[in-house]
């Protein structure tokens, strides 16, 4: 099977850092980069029957499925995927906009796509990574991510309390979540300091109606 130059050539970055790269960086990885949620399999059934669950975009495990002629569509999903899952951001951008140039309408290519933009721009959601979000909102205004970093760009624009809303109604449908619970906890208070709530109210506002 044929793979194009650049692909191989991206291939083989991701396995040398598999290899040994990562192994020399992991301390700083798990302390300072917060795990993408397009990569979290969410597993806990959710508290709200609007709401279903994102699905996963595929990351480092799927990396064997591109020696497999049956995946050859989906080769640069799985690059990014990978990419975006190991914390290296900024080069999952175009491999995610080359899975998106031959599947437009997948809307989790686009969450992706701006979560990557997002954290590429240490967690700034600039208009193009807003762009991708609002695509993907237009199509399921439910989309529990897309919610969940429009929500941070309320909050950069000086609205805290849609924001602090946004993200309350996230923890009131994936509280058991370990994932979503602990992004939330680090979100939900830097909008609730903004509007003078504060942790034990938060707390309550989150179990409310569960």
């Amino acid at each position: 099977m044929y793979w194009p130059p650049s692909y191989r050539s991206l291939l083989l970055s991701i396995l040398l850092l598999l290899a040994g790269g990562v192994a020399g960086t992991t301390g700083v990885l798990v302390f300072t980069h917060s795990p993408p949620l397009t990569t979290h399999h969410l597993d806990v059934p959710l508290n709200s029957a609007v709401a279903t669950a994102p699905v996963a975009l595929k990351g480092v495990a799927e990396l064997p499925k591109l020696l497999s002629r049956d995946s050859a569509r989906r080769q640069w999903e799985i690059v990014g995927g990978a990419l975006l899952q190991m914390g290296l951001s900024r080069l999952s951008i175009p491999a995610l906009e080359r899975a998106i140039a031959s599947d437009e309408g997948n809307t989790m290519l686009h969450v992706a796509l701006g979560e990557a933009i997002a954290m590429a721009n240490g967690g700034r959601i600039s208009d193009r990574a807003k762009a991708e979000f609002d695509i993907a909102l237009r199509a399921d205004p439910n989309d529990m991510i897309a919610r969940f970093y429009m929500a941070y760009w309320l909050l950069q624009n000086g609205k805290p309390k849609p924001a602090l809303v946004k993200w309350v109604g996230l923890m009131r449908t994936v509280g058991r979540d370990q994932v979503w619970y602990d992004r939330l906890w680090v979100a939900m208070p830097l909008a609730a300091e903004k509007v003078g709530v504060n942790r034990l109210t938060l707390q309550a506002l989150c179990v409310a109606g569960m």
